[in-house]
């Protein structure tokens, strides 16, 4: 035991750059917040969502808190006597709020990111005060020794006191509770000089406090450093947990924010399953019973397939990830695949007890999928994703290790998997569909054979420009666009798109969809 304990040490002196940040309840560091304390938001209060909305979010109740629209978030700064402002208060500024932000290499600011990946539908905007000269050196609060009763983040709860104190004459604090619950949601402390040691003193974390001031309380606030280099990661991380309440997740790899840190200038994007969550994607769902030939674009929608016994605790969820854009630092791509369960109530706390974990491709045949590292492995590997080759199909007989927690087999069959490119293509259910060429030209055979019912049939519509062939379960696909045509495999007209882009009651078969 002593000398896993050395090795662990040992790692952390080594690697700082691949450290996690931390969640902090009440003086102890957690995996994720507990039940009372987790971060929750009503977007029938106080949510602007007009003017934001890019895609259609089809996710009604998350699991996490989830804002949307213009998001109003508060950040203070604090210097040292022994370590000043190393930039100014306009350079925060754009650091967090700047389009195209890039000093020190950053790609975009932390508000471009949550843009990004939440395809336009959140748009968080700090509001920056500062700076403000501690009472202390900055050693004084990064000490231990002269804390007692064991919290090893007692002078960051100091710092925080003081940093409230100072500016409540100037801040107005119910302006940061943008869902008028009368808690604010994002509050945060950015200080001189890098984070020194894990898990104590200063060191980045989201935090929690009983503080209320302006009528409401200040429940979440979060702690980033700054040594003088930009970067975006530890601001984004720890958003990630002071807004929507997401875990650190260990034993997970490169494959989103909320893991390992991948990039300091360019995070990883939050993975597609909390993206879909939030609602800033769509979920297709999917059962046993589905047959289907899918195409889907990076990070487009999340594929959800629920576990029959469990459909609100546990499921499998894959999508297409390219390492490209936010992802660019990823090993490869192709499909992702995800094993989530929410009974776990505690985030991700050992490799048997997972939330969320990855499916890894390369375990096909294998009795096991179980990370042995918490961190900084597993990293990213080209191996992890499903793609045409070695890796292109997924069943319970190729994937013994891959069983739903009690268990049992999960009934998921995916194959034929292609090439990763501009789109990836894959079939649901074992029995891949044939792929027709266009509409038009089975509109043209079927003319021949069988007269339309309507004047609105494919036939007349064959000289539209550019008409797309659908095959797939049509029940089970995305939104498209209102008052699109539906065509059976004769021909005939079905039924067309409702005005929020769903479609009509169709029994399973194959059918074609002709674009306005």
């Amino acid at each position: 035991m002593k000398n896993c304990l050395l090795h662990l040490s040992l790692a952390l002196i080594s690697l700082p750059t691949m450290l996690f940040a931390d969640i902090v309840y009440q003086g102890k560091r957690v995996q994720e917040w507990p039940a009372e304390a987790m971060p929750t938001f009503d977007n029938s209060r106080g949510a602007q969502t007009h003017a934001l909305m890019k895609t259609t979010a089809t996710q009604t109740k998350s699991h996490y808190a989830a804002p949307k629209g213009k998001f109003y978030s508060l950040t203070l700064l604090v210097d040292f006597s022994d370590k000043v402002a190393p930039v100014s208060t306009s350079d925060i500024e754009d650091w967090l709020n700047k389009e195209g932000f890039n000093k020190d290499g950053c790609n975009g600011s932390v508000r471009d990111y949550y843009l990004d990946v939440s395809n336009g539908q959140l748009d968080i905007v700090n509001e920056v005060y500062g700076w403000y000269r501690a009472k202390h050196p900055k050693s004084w609060y990064e000490s231990t020794d002269r804390f007692e009763g064991g919290n090893k983040y007692k002078g960051s709860d100091i710092l925080m006191q003081e940093v409230f104190d100072y500016f409540d004459p100037q801040v107005d604090f119910s302006r940061y509770d943008n869902d008028k619950d009368g808690t604010t949601e994002a509050i945060n402390i950015v200080y001189a000089g890098a984070g020194q040691e894990w898990g104590q003193g200063l060191w980045p974390h989201s935090g929690w406090s009983s503080e209320k001031r302006d009528g409401v309380r200040l429940t979440h606030h979060q702690m980033t450093d700054m040594p003088g280099k930009f970067s975006i990661y530890v601001f984004v991380h720890e958003s990630g947990h002071m807004i929507f309440g997401w875990p650190d997740l260990y034993w997970y790899g490169d494959y989103c924010t909320m893991g390992n840190r991948a990039s300091d200038n360019n995070p990883v994007a939050i993975n597609d399953f909390y993206r879909a969550d939030q609602g800033w994607i769509p979920f297709v769902d999917i059962t046993s019973e589905d047959v289907s030939r899918e195409t889907t674009k990076p990070g487009e929608v999340c594929y959800r397939y629920k576990n029959p016994a469990r459909p609100d605790k546990e499921g499998l969820v894959w999508s297409y990830v390219r390492n490209s854009g936010r992802n660019k630092v990823l090993k490869g791509s192709g499909l992702l695949m995800q094993h989530y369960d929410f009974a776990f109530k505690d985030g991700n706390t050992s490799a048997d007890s997972l939330t969320l974990r990855i499916v890894h491709a390369n375990s096909a045949g294998k009795s096991s999928d179980k990370e042995a590292k918490q961190w900084p492995d597993p990293g990213s590997t080209a191996n992890t994703f499903f793609k045409s080759g070695s890796y292109s199909n997924f069943s319970d007989d190729s994937y013994p290790a891959i069983r739903w927690y009690d268990g049992s087999k999960t009934g998921l069959k995916i194959t034929d998997i292609g090439v990763p490119g501009d789109s990836l293509t894959f079939c649901i259910g074992g029995n891949c569909p044939a792929e027709l060429e266009s509409s038009s030209s089975l509109a043209e055979s079927s003319s021949s054979s069988s007269k339309p019912e309507s004047s609105s049939s494919v036939s007349s519509s064959s000289n539209q420009e550019k008409p797309t062939a659908i095959t797939r379960n049509i029940q089970k696909t995305r939104p498209g666009k209102p008052g699109n045509m539906i065509f059976n495999a004769l021909g005939k007209p079905v039924g067309q798109r409702t005005e929020f882009g769903t479609l009509p009651n169709l029994p399973k078969g194959v059918y074609l969809e002709i674009e306005k």
